[in-house]
């Protein structure tokens, strides 16, 4: 009977979705706190780059963990042309010791950065891991939601809205989704 539950959880986990954001304007000017203890400020990164790609991280998600190809891929397509990658962790036991742990272990090319008190999260309505959020220069958000359409298992026709977002943005564009539901596990920001 365990068994069975289990994998029931992980789905129920996993398909839990975002409402719409309450904003698609104005990212805050936050301070962020890397590996290595320094203090980021938001806007100073979000200004040198074409697009900054913000997703929300935790620790523990299995609908995270099955997107991790997809965003090492968008991240070695992308980062040539002035795009950059954060993984933003904003939950409530997180430590920089840890995340920087899990960036090594995970080998990933973009750094996890650590959200003190959900600030970033509350602001761009971030509930869900994988929750991303596309930012021009001007720190405007320009989509939030989803990496793509697909949950935990990955399929080559999943819709892939962030993506779009990213390529309609670097051609001059609007993206043609702005929002798309975020399929993830629940952020622990309480």
């Amino acid at each position: 009977m365990v068994l069975r539950t289990l994998p029931l959880a992980v789905i129920v986990a996993c398909s839990s979705s975002a409402s719409p954001p309450r904003n698609l304007g104005m990212a805050p000017n936050v301070e962020l706190v890397a590996a290595s203890g320094e203090s980021i400020d938001l806007m100073k990164a979000v200004r040198s780059a074409k697009l900054t790609v913000l997703v929300f991280f935790a620790a523990s998600c299995h609908c995270l963990d099955a997107h991790e190809a997809r965003l090492r891929a968008l991240d070695e397509e992308y980062r040539p042309q002035g795009v950059r990658f954060l993984l933003i962790d904003s939950e409530v036991s997180t430590s920089v010791e840890r995340d920087a742990a899990e960036a090594r272990r995970r080998h990933f090319p973009f750094p996890i950065l650590v959200d003190r008190a959900a600030r970033l999260a509350s602001s761009v309505s971030a509930e869900y891991a994988t929750y991303s959020v596309v930012l021009d220069p001007g720190g405007r958000v320009r989509y939030a939601g989803g990496i793509d359409s697909d949950k935990t298992h990955l399929r080559a026709g999943a819709t892939p809205y962030l993506k779009n977002a990213i390529d309609d943005l670097l051609r001059g564009g609007s993206p043609r989704v702005a929002w798309s539901e975020a399929l993830g596990c629940a952020l622990q920001k309480w």
